[in-house]
């Protein structure tokens, strides 16, 4: 949902960065979280995700100033415009099968994300030194709902997945609200 709202609000510049914050989080969630939700059952299952070879490899290509064949690159980018509608559209369909359960909590733990990931944002901003579109990014990336794929990774760890998906969908809910009021903020 972050990166929709990014190129929405911050145009090509503010979606560049909207995608390294994404690549940095998600190395974390699935590093970081992994070893957290599989914690003394497989020390290597962090390994053997294919996501964690692939950032890898994109930073290094991306560092190093390697170029794609062009038509290998055409490919690459016409995916690259296809995955925002793709994204927006399983983000739908996934929480159109989710009901809300433990309403308070979901609520809870749904707004906290949204509001303790804004305090983050700020004081990472703070912390870095960052400005302009940059910073942005990094605010409103950070006070971003749950995620849809907290939902699989509970799924596929055995964690209480419906729990989860209630938090996601009362994080989305709650983001109607707060997300317009946050783009007002840092364009104002």
């Amino acid at each position: 949902m972050g990166l929709p709202l990014v190129l929405f609000a911050f145009g090509d510049t503010g979606f560049n960065v909207g995608i390294l914050y994404m690549v940095s989080t998600t190395i974390l969630h699935y590093t970081l979280g992994i070893m957290i939700l599989n914690f003394g059952k497989s020390p290597l299952e962090v390994f053997k995700l294919p996501l964690i070879y692939s950032a890898i490899l994109g930073i290094l290509f991306s560092v190093s100033g390697w170029r794609m064949p062009t038509a290998v690159e055409r490919g690459v980018l016409s995916l690259g415009e296809a995955s925002i509608p793709t994204m927006t559209f399983a983000l739908g369909y996934k929480l159109s099968e989710v009901t809300l359960s433990n309403v308070e909590r979901s609520f809870l733990f749904g707004g906290l994300r949204v509001g303790l990931g804004f305090i983050f944002g700020i004081v990472l901003v703070k912390l870095l030194r960052l400005d302009g579109v940059v910073a942005s990014v990094v605010i409103l990336q950070s006070a971003m709902p749950p995620a849809v794929f907290n939902f699989v990774l509970a799924e596929k760890y055995k964690q209480n997945s419906q729990i989860v998906a209630s938090i996601i969908m009362a994080g989305t809910l709650i983001s109607i609200a707060t997300t317009p009021i946050i783009i007002a903020y840092l364009i104002g």
